[in-house]
């Protein structure tokens, strides 16, 4: 059997599955990448935990990190229990561990970053009013680029989003009075602005639309408006990935610092793991830590006798 031939099954199944569309893009990528070392290779029953170590020393004499090298062996993981359950193939990979990754503190958007963003497109027309929308959106609900970008006017419920998240899951999110009152006014705006053209043009039933009246096909308009309001505003060079991800880490940390528990925090960004959500806490500094608690639990149960 061919690794390419199974490859390619192994992706078909995937969507099969109804994976993202994005999702199976990157285990191909990764197999791709696997088995483009592995050049000497052309048939399943070949391949030994051996190649599997010398592709991991292989991959760390050439600086690759941790998370990286992981990243591969989760998606041969993968390919191997599918090739497993299929066909009589042993699976090499059970023994193979992932490698410890350092825990790194993401460096998040202060308040007044988010807030200097947000002032950056507070200026008069359809387009400025949407792009505000959009980092507003991502700031305060914590929304993946892909999700804002699909929302219908019929996921926007009375007071939350209701829409289906990353591995077709059921989501829901609190739509703050804030963010309510701006998306009726984004609304208005976008009637006025598509009934006002010179030559009618039907707009597609999308949240977030091009000029044109079209729905936006991929994220790179999303990002391009994150990024190009990072730079304008001076947004500090620690925050490497000025993106439309690092808005959902602020959400996340600014709730953990308003002490919403972390399983709470988990439903609403949609991971299906807890351990995603777990990263979150690890940016947050120790004087964070401290002062987000204001009173400990004794301390707290001698305050309310006392009442």
């Amino acid at each position: 059997m061919l690794n390419t031939e199974m490859i390619a099954e192994y992706l078909l199944d995937c969507r099969v599955l109804n994976l993202s569309k994005r999702a199976i893009e990157s285990y191909q990528s990764q197999l791709n990448v696997f088995y483009g070392y592995l050049r000497d290779v052309h048939d399943l029953s070949e391949l030994s935990k051996l190649h599997l170590k010398k592709f991991i020393l292989n991959c760390q004499e050439e600086g690759k990190k941790e998370t990286y090298i992981n990243t591969i062996l989760k998606a041969v993981k993968l390919f191997y229990k599918y090739m497993t359950n299929e066909y009589e193939v042993t699976n090499i990979t059970k023994e193979i561990k992932l490698l410890k990754e350092p825990k790194l503190l993401l460096t998040i958007f202060s308040d007044t970053e988010v807030s200097n963003l947000i002032k950056f497109y507070y200026k008069k027309g359809f387009v400025n009013q949407r792009n505000k929308l959009i980092i507003e959106v991502m700031a305060d609900a914590g929304l993946r680029a892909e999700e804002v970008r699909n929302l219908t006017n019929d996921n926007v419920k009375e007071g939350y989003f209701q829409f289906m998240g990353k591995g077709s899951k059921e989501r829901v999110v609190k739509i703050s009075p804030y963010l309510e009152q701006l998306l009726k006014r984004h609304r208005r705006t976008k009637a006025g602005y598509f009934n006002n053209l010179r030559n009618y043009r039907e707009i597609e039933d999308f949240l977030f639309i091009s000029k044109s009246g079209r729905r936006l096909k991929n994220n790179v308009l999303l990002e391009k408006v994150v990024k190009d309001a990072c730079i304008a505003t001076n947004v500090r060079e620690e925050i490497q990935r000025k993106s439309c991800h690092s808005l959902r880490h602020y959400y996340a940390q600014k709730l953990l610092k308003n002490g919403v528990n972390l399983y709470t925090i988990s439903r609403l960004l949609g991971h299906s793991n807890i351990k995603t959500t777990q990263t979150y806490l690890n940016s947050l500094s120790d004087s964070e830590i401290l002062s987000s608690m204001e009173l400990t639990p004794i301390q707290k149960l001698i305050n309310e006798e006392a009442l």
